[in-house]
């Protein structure tokens, strides 16, 4: 009779370890198929970032589909530190989406700001992490394309990252 309750009671607590994710996965939020029709003629620019970066824009309409099924990126460098900036344009409208992903390295290679982990042109979820500059605490950023705008739908804290190709020794 013990032996049935204990294993009962193990069985009623083990339960949740095979429920869905806590964090969001990109299969949560697929796209139902590739953009094919025809691209943009122009980039939209009614925004001021997306003026600042229009050649950047430009070229990347002519790039492949890297995320939710509609949306080419583009990777531009901002300075030392391995500092680059990553952000996404419509292949079928030309507008940049509202947010835009830029990371540096300090000197002991951590990585501040948003490093994307995750993007699927199979998926509306984008992964990053890293070190907000002012807090210094680290996290993992989830980001859901919704109606043509990323919303942050998680954020959650996580041990500070350290990219060693970024290292720097003296």
């Amino acid at each position: 009779m013990n032996k049935y309750i204990v294993l009962s009671m193990f069985l009623f607590v083990s339960e949740p370890s095979y429920s869905k994710n806590i964090f969001p996965i990109g299969t949560d939020y697929p796209v139902k198929q590739l953009y094919q029709g025809a691209v943009a003629k122009q980039v939209d620019l009614t925004d001021e970032f997306t003026r600042m970066f229009r050649t950047r824009f430009k070229a990347a309409l002519s790039g492949k589909i890297t995320f939710a099924g509609l949306y080419a990126s583009t990777v531009w460098g901002c300075g030392s530190s391995g500092c680059h900036s990553t952000a996404f344009i419509n292949k079928q409208t030309g507008k940049a989406l509202n947010k835009s992903f830029t990371v540096y390295y300090s000197m002991q290679g951590e990585v501040i700001g948003e490093k994307i982990e995750y993007i699927d042109k199979y998926s509306r979820l984008i992964i990053a992490a890293g070190t907000d500059e002012d807090t210094h605490e680290t996290f993992r950023y989830y980001y859901l394309l919704e109606n043509g705008e990323l919303t942050l739908i998680n954020k959650t804290p996580i041990e500070k990252i350290i990219d060693v190709r970024f290292e720097m020794n003296f």
